[in-house]
């Protein structure tokens, strides 16, 4: 078989880029392994619960995004959550929920901090910027002091990386944070001028979940992906690929890989960026699904979920509201939480039995939000390699990319390990590639 590009991989980003291929009738075909599309965007609709087994929401913050929506006429279908309820975030004080500061008056009168924490906001613009790359714990001990980081910036890594902040780089985990430091000198400095000139961006989802988007992107391209196909090797020869799957060989002019960094160490012919690739941490991650009956929880704050921090001394790293953002998750009468368990920091209860672990999340959420019956739903999933870490030792990994790309100008690598890890950031970096390649 012959084709001009082939992109390895059916999650959002090689879905992504097939799409933008399509638009400009280029001849390519995806090859997926598994049977199922979406990659780590996995939605199940169980019993009227709508269960998200990966990214539980996507944020409307590039062009990109918003221009992959509208060319799948799905802006129609797109549900968004109660502003005021996302507003809400919380952590916990001695096991009581603590709404997160929202604004400078909140941040003022929270009993989170101690007035001293306070006061060192106020010192941040007179802080001299990094000179070169630091950990995300030093980064903000540094700009805001140990109270800001311990109660603020720990628990909202926690929530996007499940990674230890004292490992992961703040350049690349947290590269708009970065940017507003070296551009402005200042992290509040930088955000009071770029909120006078950027929209607002909001999260949103779908009447079945995230795996609606998925669905509609694979839908005019179909007949161009091969799932339950699993490559062999690649072999290169005369400017030419050949892939050598299961079942036959395909002869490509490009490769655009986006499958996880451990599984494309094993198709790559160049040592050095196989270790780099095989260095990136992948944490585990465990998500259970639970629904209680709506009239036996006590607890009613309206907001996005709960993060913890390592003094809170509980099993799981965070727990989503997720009826409470989008009331379609769940049967009328009942409501749906998602907890993740995990990460750096919980490593060991993912070795758990799945029973063992659903006892203890459950006695603990029970207690939390003062729930006195048992759950009538639960749905337990593992990633065993979920999220990747984009440590101090990221830029070595991005020059062996750079590298490679060099010598194999048309092998290319894009996946969730590099440039960020979020859908949207998928989506930009799946047009930016097309752009580049092909116009």
């Amino acid at each position: 078989m012959k084709t001009k590009t082939v992109i390895i991989g059916g999650g959002i980003s090689g879905l992504s880029i097939g799409h933008y291929l399509n638009k400009i009738n280029s001849d390519f075909l995806i090859i997926e392994k598994n049977n199922r599309l979406g990659g780590n965007i996995f939605s199940e609709n169980i019993n009227g619960f709508i269960c998200e087994n990966g990214p539980n929401t996507i944020l409307l913050n590039n062009i990109e995004i918003k221009e992959l929506i509208e060319d799948i006429n799905l802006s129609k279908d797109i549900y968004w959550p109660n502003e005021k309820v996302i507003k809400n975030r919380y952590v916990l004080k001695n096991n009581i929920l603590k709404r997160l500061p929202s604004s400078l008056l909140d941040f003022l009168s929270t009993d989170l901090i101690s007035i001293k924490d306070k006061l060192s906001i106020f010192k941040e613009p007179f802080i001299s910027k990094h000179k070169k790359d630091t950990s995300i714990s030093n980064f903000f001990k540094k700009r805001f002091g140990n109270g800001i980081y311990t109660n603020f910036v720990l628990p909202f890594i926690t929530g996007i990386y499940a990674g230890n902040p004292e490992i992961i780089s703040v350049k690349y985990g947290l590269n708009k944070i970065w940017e507003l430091e070296q551009s402005y000198g200042s992290i509040l400095k930088g955000l009071i001028l770029k909120k006078r000139k950027k929209e607002k961006n909001m999260i949103f989802s779908f009447r079945n979940g995230l795996s609606d988007l998925i669905n509609s992107i694979a839908k005019p391209i179909f007949n161009k992906i091969k799932t339950n196909t699993r490559i062999k090797k690649i072999n290169y020869n005369e400017n030419l690929y050949y892939i050598y799957t299961e079942k036959e060989i395909i002869e490509c002019e490009k490769i655009i890989c986006t499958i996880p960094a451990f599984n494309i160490a094993d198709l790559i012919n160049n040592n050095e960026l196989k270790n780099e690739l095989l260095n990136i941490n992948y944490l585990p991650v465990d998500i259970i699904h639970l629904g209680f009956k709506k009239n036996t929880i006590k607890n009613k704050d309206m907001g996005y979920g709960i993060l913890t921090k390592p003094s809170d001394k509980k099993s799981f790293l965070g727990v989503l509201f997720s009826s409470r953002i989008f009331p379609h998750t769940s049967p009328k009468d009942q409501e749906l939480f998602t907890v993740i368990i995990g990460g750096d920091r919980q490593k060991e209860l993912c070795n758990l039995e799945e029973n063992k672990l659903q006892k203890i999340i459950i006695e603990e959420i029970k207690e939390m939000l003062k729930i006195n019956s048992n759950p009538s739903f639960i749905k337990h999933f593992k990633w065993k390699k979920g999220i990747p870490q984009y440590d101090l030792k990221h830029n070595k990994l991005l020059n062996c990319i750079k590298k490679f790309n060099l010598n194999n100008p048309n092998f290319h690598l894009l996946s969730n390990y590099t440039n960020g890890i979020s859908v949207s950031d998928c989506v930009k970096k799946a047009k930016k590639i097309v752009d580049k390649l092909y116009l």
